[in-house]
């Protein structure tokens, strides 16, 4: 009888054993079960935080993020970028090639931003970044050419004549306002004179008022023609023209329209400096001095000239046939190499007939 008594002594005690093992087991899964909708709600609370495209921070994020910086009386300094020519982009390539540009627009913005610096994408093509801290325009504005050299070196594309450039317009903290909203009003007005300025550049905000009291092309009014003549006058007439992006855009299209009426033959050639991922910056600086120096010292007065990127140099030969381009081009190409010699980057180039009602070439 004893012996039966302990036998189901022993059953019972099993089977409770075997109870708390199960409801142990099944509390275990809860808990992971648990563990894994709140991690997949942070998941969500973060996506929701992002752009979907570039990983960046989004609209909202950025503006309750510095919001609450500026109510805890941050000082900073409010970018507001914005890409030149990011139409073009998805005109001519498409909206993939677009947002892959975008990508890499986001990435050339994280090379240069410091720590604490924060970067959003408020969509489209308009980026944001919020520097904190005290800095002086001159600290703010190597800042921004920083970023504009950065996205010129980001966004060359190999084998395709496509050039993306970016205008910055520069608000500060409690300067120019107290609130994000303020600071994106402000930036966003001085970006607007960058870009009426000629693009690939920056604005501050407080600088803006002098610049308005000036006329529309930004010189002040004069009621003298003579005077204006004489300031337009071109002083220096050596080599060929050399000017900057945004007037060599205007002369090509200006160029557009005359081969419509005029039997000429334009022809653009685009230089590249063909390994410039692989130097530094200074090495970079100097052998694209280099270039341009051959390509302007070795074209004649009518033709004209620019710098395309921080490895490339653009021009357009007036008046001359394929044939003769290739002949131009390797003698501008013994220039390079008689001027720098054993330091000679390779550079490649391409050379496109100018044609009526086409694109930028």
């Amino acid at each position: 009888m004893q012996t039966i008594f302990q036998s189901d002594f022993k059953k019972d005690e099993k089977r409770k054993v075997l109870e708390l093992e199960r409801m142990k087991k099944s509390l275990e899964l809860q808990l992971q079960e648990m563990a894994k909708t709140v991690e997949r709600q942070q998941e969500m609370i973060a996506l929701a935080k992002k752009d979907p495209l570039t990983g960046l921070r989004n609209r909202q994020e950025v503006s309750d993020h510095v919001n609450a910086m500026l109510r805890a009386d941050c000082e900073g300094a409010f970018f507001i970028m914005d890409m030149d020519n990011f139409k073009g982009v998805n005109d001519t390539y498409g909206h993939m090639e677009g947002d892959r540009v975008l990508v890499r627009f986001a990435r050339a913005l994280n090379t240069v931003v410091e720590e604490g610096d924060i970067v959003a994408r408020l969509g489209g093509d308009e980026f944001v970044i919020f520097s904190p801290g005290r800095r002086d325009k001159n600290e703010l504005g190597m800042k921004a050419q920083q970023i504009i050299r950065q996205i010129e070196r980001g966004l060359v594309t190999p084998g395709r004549l496509l050039r993306v450039t970016v205008s910055i317009g520069i608000a500060r903290a409690p300067l120019d306002g107290i609130t994000y909203e303020a600071l994106y009003a402000n930036a966003d007005r001085a970006l607007y004179f960058t870009k009426n300025g000629g693009k690939n550049g920056y604005q501050f905000f407080e600088d803006i008022e002098r610049i308005a009291e000036r006329g529309a092309g930004g010189a002040r009014p004069s009621s003298s023609l003579k005077e204006i003549t004489s300031k337009l006058r071109e002083r220096k007439m050596e080599g060929s023209f050399e000017v900057e992006y945004g007037n060599f855009e205007n002369i090509y299209r200006f160029m557009e329209r005359n081969l419509i009426r005029e039997n000429r033959e334009v022809q653009c050639v685009l230089f590249t400096i063909a390994d410039d991922l692989e130097a530094d910056e200074t090495t970079l600086q100097r052998q694209l001095e280099h270039l341009q120096h051959a390509v302007t010292s070795s074209l004649r007065k009518g033709d004209v000239t620019t710098r395309y990127s921080s490895s490339q140099v653009l021009a357009l030969l007036m008046d001359v046939n394929r044939q003769n381009a290739d002949m131009v081009v390797n003698r501008i190409l013994g220039r390079y190499r008689m001027e720098t010699g054993k330091e000679a980057m390779e550079i490649i180039y391409d050379i496109q007939q100018l044609r009526a009602s086409e694109g930028i070439c």
